[in-house]
């Protein structure tokens, strides 16, 4: 889902690591006279001439391990490399990732293997080597293609923490549509750490990316639905109750009510009708914070539940010569 930018840009990456393959082969007699001999160049060419890609690979690697000084080695290594390359172009990333990390046996800081390793792991979904090679590539050449991919394998691997430092990154540079479910879990990230202001923040992006994004075809409508009223609530409510720390009543209230709208569980009903009930009593609504506050305290199990039955108690005296009488009627007819 939305992924197919990300795909783009973290190829973009790869394609700037991976160095220019040529496949030009040495020649015997031309120019100038090569310091290899015959004999060396034979076992070179029977290794880059073996038919079975697959028998080619383990000939060339072979070659490589025990030719490290060869004049020969770098055109092994194109060879090898030109091998790697087909099997992207057939989209056998299986293979991709295999070729890459035997090269790697060889050379382990091979720009190009590690590169190419890191997409094909990527499209596999193997999160614990996108990580492996992704810190490596982010380190050398920041992308925020890069910065995605970590954040994904990250949060696939309940890495908070390490989630923490690249999903920002990715979602400063890509589009919200692109990176919705990183937005979505930093809104909530942060309203778990009660950092209000961040979670409004990502909070909006998130909406803002619900705009556009469509659905994956490997997502049932009706998990897509589910998923995505929840994450527009938890957006919203992010958003409401950082206006409610700044006070700001209007903004609080307009925005508990779109998450009401969205979706609608007890944590978050009792949530929302406490600071609406707050809002609506600073703003001299005594009526309506009564209401708000007494559909609060219905909420079962809520954390607000009691702080609204406070509240209602204090505002129902206060309009009832200072009597609870009637009290559990008025509440029951909410």
């Amino acid at each position: 889902m939305g992924r197919t930018l990300i795909h783009q840009s973290l190829r973009f990456v790869i394609l700037s690591l991976v160095l220019a393959v040529s496949t030009a082969s040495p020649a015997l007699g031309q120019g100038k006279k090569p310091s290899y001999s015959i004999k060396e160049y034979q076992v070179y060419k029977a290794a880059v001439s073996v038919k079975d890609p697959v028998k080619r690979e383990d000939a060339i690697l072979g070659y490589l391990k025990t030719k490290p000084n060869a004049e020969l080695y770098k055109y092994a290594l194109n060879n090898f490399l030109a091998l790697i390359q087909a099997h992207q172009k057939k989209a056998d990333f299986k293979r991709v990732l295999s070729a890459s990390e035997k090269l790697l046996t060889v050379e382990p800081n091979n720009k190009s293997a590690i590169g190419l390793s890191l997409d094909s792991a990527y499209r596999l979904q193997q999160h614990q080597k996108v990580i492996g090679y992704g810190e490596k590539v982010y380190a050398t050449k920041p992308s925020p293609g890069t910065a995605f991919a970590l954040a994904q394998a990250f949060l696939a691997t309940n890495q908070n923490a390490k989630f923490l430092i690249y999903a920002p990154k990715a979602c400063a540079q890509l589009p919200p549509k692109d990176t919705y479910s990183l937005l979505a879990k930093l809104t909530s990230i942060y309203l778990e750490q009660k950092k209000w202001a961040e979670a409004s923040k990502y909070g909006k992006q998130t909406l803002e990316g619900f705009k556009t994004v469509q659905k994956g075809a490997g997502t049932s409508q009706a998990v897509w639905d589910k998923y995505v009223k929840r994450q527009r609530a938890l957006a919203h409510a992010a958003m409401a109750r950082n206006a409610a720390e700044r006070r700001n009543w209007g903004g609080a209230i307009s925005n508990y009510n779109r998450a009401l709208r969205a979706d609608s569980w007890v944590g978050l009903r009792g949530e929302a009708l406490y600071y609406i009930g707050m809002g609506r009593w600073r703003q001299g609504q005594i009526d309506a914070a009564m209401k708000s506050f007494g559909r609060g305290s219905k909420q079962r199990g809520a954390p607000h539940a009691k702080p609204c039955r406070k509240h209602l108690e204090k505002l129902y005296k206060s309009t009832h010569n200072d009597s609870l009488a009637g009290i559990e009627e008025f509440i029951a007819s909410l």
